[in-house]
């Protein structure tokens, strides 16, 4: 059985649905399976942005939680001057009147504030879940709706290109940020607007743009791509970059698949909060364990399927 995970670059102009319907078929080799493939992708890309996308197979969509939690990293590029209601080129574009040419001096001076830890108020037409309704439907049928702000964290941004009204930038982010509207709130700082008009994720933690596996989204140009796959897959273990790691005997192997808590080791600190990689005796990925008064309880394991 493919268990890991796939680090695919979807090109523009298809959705992330599409990309895993791609290569789903392409694992199957475009037949019925007598045994069902589990595929999902951890965080999504709009079709009009292109890069990594991360695919999860079999068991390890069972940690697709833990990858969405890294961080990512883009280039994204945006016209200043302009405002859209999507906030990006797939709405009806608005010029401002005599809208402010910042310098790329004065665009750097506003970074500050926003990195680190911020609140971020998603754009109207995003997936976030109104009242059962998904926002972007409702601005769609004209209904405005202002979503609530959210955390998000900003660790790096750069100017990469800045001849106006073009601005390139390059972007690290924590899970949830919109790049889009990081582009709406900088130039609203500067005394403007702007739209995103092109988005490249270049990683999601370990996973990077350069070993990306490339599909196509028309089929007869498509190569095959279940051999690509089969060599291309990631280990389980790809998801947990930082954790630390401990390796565990047979009998506490068993126990901790089972939710049975095993005994602290006697020579790791532990701390409460802390999620730990338990590996089986091979160093394979076996389970994300936490401490508790009786010792270490698994929250998630693959081990059984």
């Amino acid at each position: 059985m493919m268990d890991g995970f796939l680090n695919i670059y979807k090109p523009s102009g298809i959705s992330s649905f599409d990309a895993v319907n791609i290569v789903l078929k392409e694992i199957l080799g475009g037949k019925k399976s007598e045994k069902r493939v589990k595929i999902g992708h951890a965080g999504t890309l709009d079709p009009m942005a292109e890069g990594v996308l991360v695919l999860a197979v079999n068991r390890a969509t069972k940690l697709i939680s833990y990858v969405q939690k890294q961080k990512k990293s883009y280039v994204a590029t945006f016209q200043l001057g302009v405002e859209s209601d999507s906030e990006d080129t797939e709405t009806e574009l608005r010029p401002l009147a005599n809208p402010p040419i910042p310098t790329r001096a004065e665009m750097e001076a506003i970074f500050p504030p926003f990195l680190g830890e911020i609140l971020q108020r998603p754009p109207q037409y995003s997936a976030i879940k109104i009242q059962g309704k998904r926002a972007y439907k409702l601005a769609r049928q004209g209904k405005e709706t202002e979503l609530p702000l959210r955390k998000i964290t900003i660790h790096h941004l750069e100017i990469l290109r800045c001849e106006y009204p073009t601005l390139e930038l390059s972007i690290q982010c924590g899970s949830g940020t919109y790049v889009r509207s990081l582009g709406r709130d900088l130039a609203r700082k500067l005394g403007t607007g702007a739209v995103m008009s092109a988005l490249t994720r270049t990683a999601v933690g370990l996973f990077r743009q350069e070993d990306a596996l490339e599909i196509q989204p028309n089929s007869s140009a498509r190569p095959l791509l279940r051999n690509h796959c089969l060599e291309s897959l990631r280990p389980m273990l790809d998801a947990f970059p930082d954790a630390r790691k401990i390796v565990y005997n047979a009998e506490n192997q068993r126990k901790l698949v089972c939710g049975i808590p095993v005994p602290w080791p006697e020579s790791v600190d532990w701390h409460p909060s802390e999620r730990v990689v338990a590996l089986d005796s091979t160093g394979a990925f076996l389970a994300v364990v936490h401490a508790t008064s009786q010792g270490l309880r698994s929250d998630v394991h693959v081990a059984n399927g």
